[in-house]
C-alpha cells in the first residue's frame, strides 16, 4: 500500500497525519510527503524561516518518520489554486501512484493551506481515496468545523509523530512551550474519541469500499 501526504508548507503533514504515515511506514507500508513550498518571511519582510533551514528540517523530519520527501519550490504564502499547482501535484500523483492520498482541509484560515486542498482534489480527481487532515490552530481557527469521521490509531507512533515535529525547531519555538503538548493532547482527544490511546482524524472527501 502507498501513502501521499499532500502540504503547503514542512510540518504541516506531521502535525496532522504524521502519526499516521509513521504507522504505516512500521506495518511495511510506503509513504510519500509532498511538500509545495519552504521557507517564509513575515508582512514587513522580515525572514523567519530561510528556505535552506526548511530544507534541512523537512529532511530530518521525513527522515524520522522514514517516509520519501518531494519539495517543490513554489512561494511560500502565494500557493495558488491554479493549473501550475494542480499540475505540479498531479504529475507526481501520477508518478507515485497513492493507493490513499491525504492533503489539508478545505476550510483551513490559512491561504495555502486551503488552496493546497484544492489543487490537490483536483489533480487527484480520478483517484478513488482522498482523505482531508484536520488543521491545527493558528490555522484552523474557520467558520465551519472540522468534522472527523475517520479514525488512525497512532499509539505505537505518537512518539515518532513528536519527534518528527522537534526537527523542525523555529516552529516548534514560535508556538511556545505548550505547543507541543498540544499535540499529544489532540492526539489524546481523538483517541478517546475512538476508543484508543492516541489517534489522528480526518474527514472523508472520497472513498471506494472493496468488497
Amino acid at each position: 500500500m502507498k501513502l501521499l501526504a499532500v502540504g503547503s508548507h514542512p510540518d504541516d503533514i506531521e502535525l496532522a497525519c504524521g502519526g499516521t504515515l509513521a504507522r504505516a511506514i512500521t506495518e511495511g507500508h510506503a509513504a510519500t510527503m509532498l511538500v509545495l513550498a519552504s521557507g517564509y518571511a513575515n508582512y514587513k519582510g522580515e525572514n523567519l524561516r530561510s528556505n535552506d533551514t526548511a530544507q534541512q528540517d523537512a529532511e530530518a523530519s521525513a527522515k524520522v518518520l522514514g517516509a520519501k520527501l518531494i519539495m517543490l519550490n513554489f512561494e511560500s504564502k502565494r500557493i495558488r489554486y491554479d493549473d501550475v499547482a494542480i499540475e505540479a501535484i498531479n504529475r507526481v500523483i501520477d508518478e507515485e501512484k497513492p493507493d490513499y492520498i491525504f492533503t489539508q482541509w478545505m476550510f483551513d484560515t490559512h491561504q495555502d493551506h486551503r488552496n493546497t486542498s484544492l489543487a490537490t482534489v483536483s489533480a487527484g480527481r480520478h483517484y478513488e481515496n482522498i482523505f482531508l487532515y484536520e488543521p491545527f490552530p493558528p490555522s484552523g481557527r474557520s467558520y465551519v468545523g472540522f468534522k472527523p469521521q475517520v479514525y488512525v490509531d497512532i499509539t505505537e507512533s505518537i512518539e515518532k509523530k513528536i519527534q518528527a515535529l522537534r526537527c523542525h525547531a523555529s516552529e516548534v519555538e514560535k508556538y511556545g512551550p505548550h505547543f507541543l503538548g498540544s499535540v499529544v493532547g489532540r492526539a489524546q482527544l481523538r483517541g478517546y474519541e475512538c476508543g484508543a490511546e492516541y489517534a489522528e482524524a480526518f474527514e472523508l472527501l472520497r472513498f471506494k469500499l472493496q468488497l
